[in-house]
């Protein structure tokens, strides 16, 4: 009866209620239920999506690791490739395989290279010009185009450095399977000799992946650019339509990094996958989802349950919010409606958005997504970052302290030590290299040797390279210990450096080393010193270590050519006196040579005005350039070319006798008056002579005697006479202690104010002072 009672109260109590509450009642009502429905779903949903997220970083992070490992063994395997391919001995027996000591070597190199690893089935060398396969397992066979040398048959593109074979089974008595990589030999030869192919166990692939498998319902593969299976951790046959689908799905994404869920058969796999091996393998994984939901069981129990209790809840306090006409809920959803406007129009990369907070789940993906993609690429591109740095800073870029510290912080640089020099590593005769490599191959050996350089010299001290020109190579060292010793240091590395890069790469280099530096701002400094002292290679030779404490001195500029020196040398050219005019310029070569002071400069214009000098006694005798040196001969180029002085000397020697060739082609045989004339003259230059006392020589009038040797010398008598008596007096001043009025009286003149005034107005200078410049 109670009850009763109460039932009709509460209902009489309803009926009492306006229809506004029952508006705001509804309205409510299913503002607290929709979202408590969507609530529930979203939040089973985010649950899935949020471990699926996380699942498949842990797999990526794991694949990295993955492919860090699998990296190492494959740089470790091309390391041991290129390393055989670059020995000596190699080569040797490419050019005598005849030869059975040979032979014996190249089996001894392979033997050792094959033991070195134990991820290595065996090293197979074949020589080309002589069809033998040579097997670091003891054998030697000639090629016959069978299954097991198929690696020979794989083409190989002029400009590939090697490459690899997928997986596949043995010679037969190995029923492991294998994976060859195959290099050219020797690599660095342009000429393709040979090849070295490097079988290693694909079980090796397989341990290193089932080792570092977390997950056990994760298979990993390994698979080529075209799919096919190079490796993988499963235990059991695979499917080959079911890995194509792997790989097809894992092809799609543009991205080196990622993961896919791919929907086969109703279950639902996760794919991850990894592109950045750089032999072009790719590291694919594949985890079924199916374990997961049925872990999440407990879960959806929860989730129902607490729906349930919520719904109660909801229509209790949708009462009481209706009765007092307030809703806070509603007040937020009004807010929310252009963000959630905006929020739908926007375009998801991945997936449909289910909902709000779906939709920042996504957001923040993406943001890791791309944060983690630009530190991958930020890594990639550290070292020409530092190049940059390095040549920023030795050509002043920086104007602070703090602008320096800033880039060093950014680019994890830390130099401890307290001294910084410079080395400027020079490749010397450069113009050969670009004449005999391609540019591929110019820059492959600049890239050697700048490794080489920063390798030695990080082995105890902090280093930095980059290429400062194209023919030179900066190295910053950042180097510690006793200032008194640090000199010696320095060379030493210099050798060190110098030694190793022509051991390994037939190079020869010089290197100049600047002043350390306390400051690293100041390392300018040091690069501009070690330019100066390169410049200095050009009287101190190639392939040396030029230090700036030991040649950079107080420069001289002062040194002239002697006057009519050229003219001299043209005339015992046309003279037929091939000897007298090397002695000219081996006598200039000997001066400069003296004269350790003299800038390049210097040099390099002394030597100028010589070939302009050449060229201009050409024209006027009517001999073309182009007769002696073809057409379109740069003669200023190929000086500026030489780097040293002796190069030099070499150089204008070689084309002097070019000149003498032509002329003794072109010119009209001697006449035997003339000669008998200039061999008196050369045996009696020291007398009192006159054009008659010598016509009388040849019974011939002395016009017609003038005449004909102006004709044949190109210079009158009496000019030949005082010409040798110069040479002769130049003798005597450099090679004899003998006094000037001596010398004068030697060589037939009787007084010697005269024989001054002579040897002035020919070479510029007084014979005392021409014995001080040469002494």
């Amino acid at each position: 009866m109670i009850v009763l009672i109460s039932i009709v109260k509460l209902k009489r109590s309803l009926q009492e209620l306006p229809k506004l509450f029952w508006t705001y009642f509804i309205s409510y009502l299913i503002v607290i239920l929709l979202p408590l429905i969507a609530l529930s779903y979203a939040s089973y949903n985010f649950t899935v999506s949020t471990l699926e997220n996380e699942l498949s970083q842990a797999t990526i992070y794991a694949s990295k690791q993955k492919n860090a490992s699998i990296e190492n063994t494959i740089a470790e395997i091309q390391s041991i490739a290129i390393r055989i391919g670059l020995d000596g001995r190699i080569t040797s027996f490419l050019n005598d395989s005849t030869n059975p000591f040979l032979l014996n070597e190249t089996r001894d190199i392979l033997k050792t290279a094959a033991s070195a690893n134990e991820a290595i089935q065996s090293i197979d060398f074949y020589a080309k010009e002589a069809n033998l396969i040579i097997a670091s397992d003891g054998y030697t066979r000639t090629y016959t185009n069978s299954t097991q040398d198929i690696w020979i048959d794989e083409d190989l593109g002029e400009n590939d450095m090697g490459f690899w074979l997928s997986s596949r089974h043995g010679n037969g008595i190995d029923l492991d399977k294998i994976v060859t990589y195959v290099v050219k030999v020797p690599v660095q030869r342009n000429g393709f000799q040979g090849l070295l192919a490097v079988h290693i166990h694909e079980s090796v692939l397989r341990s290193l992946l089932q080792k570092m498998e977390g997950n056990p319902h994760t298979i990993t593969y390994i698979m080529d650019r075209l799919g096919n299976v190079i490796s993988t951790s499963a235990a059991v046959s695979l499917k080959p339509e079911h890995v194509q689908a792997l790989f097809k799905e894992s092809s799609k994404a543009p991205a080196s990094i990622g993961y896919r869920i791919l929907k086969q058969d109703g279950d639902r796999n996760l794919i991850t996958y990894i592109k950045t091996l750089h032999n072009q393998w790719s590291i694919v994984t594949e985890t079924p989802l199916q374990y997961l939901l049925s872990k999440l069981s407990y879960i959806r129990t929860v989730a129902w349950a607490a729906f349930i209790i919520l719904v109660a809840l909801g229509l209790i306090l949708s009462y009481f919010i209706s009765r007092k006409m307030i809703s806070p809920i509603q007040l937020l959803i009004k807010k929310a409606l252009p963000y959630n406007k905006s929020g739908n129009e926007a375009k998801d990369t991945l997936r449909p958005q289910k909902n709000e907070l779906e939709a920042i789940s996504h957001i923040l993906d993406h943001v890791f997504r791309k944060n983690e993609a630009w530190e991958q690429q930020f890594h990639m591109n550290l070292p020409v970052l530092r190049e940059r740095f390095l040549l920023a800073l030795i050509n002043h870029k920086y104007s602070s302290i703090h602008e320096m510290n800033g880039k060093l912080e950014f680019l994890h640089l830390q130099f401890p030590y307290p001294q910084h020099v410079v080395f400027l590593i020079e490749i010397d005769d450069y113009s050969l290299i670009v004449g005999s490599y391609s540019v591929t191959d110019q820059n492959l050996y600049k890239y050697a040797m700048m490794n080489i350089a920063e390798e030695i010299a990080t082995g105890s001290h902090i280093a930095l390279a980059a290429e400062a020109d194209e023919n030179q190579l900066a190295l910053l060292v950042n180097i510690g210990g006793d200032s008194k010793h640090m000199k010696h240091e320095l060379a030493a590395l210099g050798e060190q450096i110098k030694n190793v890069i022509y051991q390994l790469l037939k190079i020869s280099v010089t290197i100049g080393i600047g002043r350390p530096y306390p400051q690293l701002l100041d390392a300018h400094y040091s690069y501009k010193e070690a330019c100066e002292v390169i410049r200095s290679k050009i009287m101190v030779g190639t392939n040396t270590v030029l230090t700036y404490e030991d040649l950079i001195k107080e420069a001289d500029d002062e040194f002239y050519l002697p006057p009519h020196f050229t003219n001299h040398m043209y005339n015992f050219l046309k003279a037929g006196q091939l000897n007298e005019a090397l002695g000219s310029l081996e006598e200039l070569y000997q001066q400069i040579k003296a004269r350790t002071k003299l800038s390049e400069e210097v040099i390099f214009r002394t030597y100028n005005l010589i070939v302009e000098d050449i060229l201009r006694n050409m024209q006027e005798f009517n001999v073309q350039t182009e007769t002696i040196f073809g057409k379109n001969h740069n003669l200023f180029r190929e000086l500026a070319s030489k780097e040293t002085i002796h190069a030099i000397h070499e150089w204008i020697c070689g084309m002097v006798q070019k000149i003498y060739h032509t002329l003794e082609q072109q010119q009209p045989k001697k006449n035997t008056h003339i000669e008998t004339v200039i061999a008196y003259m050369d045996a009696n230059y020291d007398q009192d002579l006159s054009v008659e006392m010598i016509a009388e020589q040849v019974n011939l009038n002395h016009a017609y005697v003038s005449r004909m040797f102006k004709q044949e010398v190109g210079k009158t008598m009496l000019e030949y006479l005082t010409l040798k008596r110069l040479e002769v007096s130049k003798v005597f001043l450099k090679e004899t202690e003998q006094t000037i009025l001596e010398i004068a009286t030697n060589v037939g003149y009787n007084n010697v104010n005269s024989f001054i005034r002579f040897f002035k107005r020919y070479e510029g200078l007084t014979p005392g002072d021409y014995r001080k410049t040469i002494r």
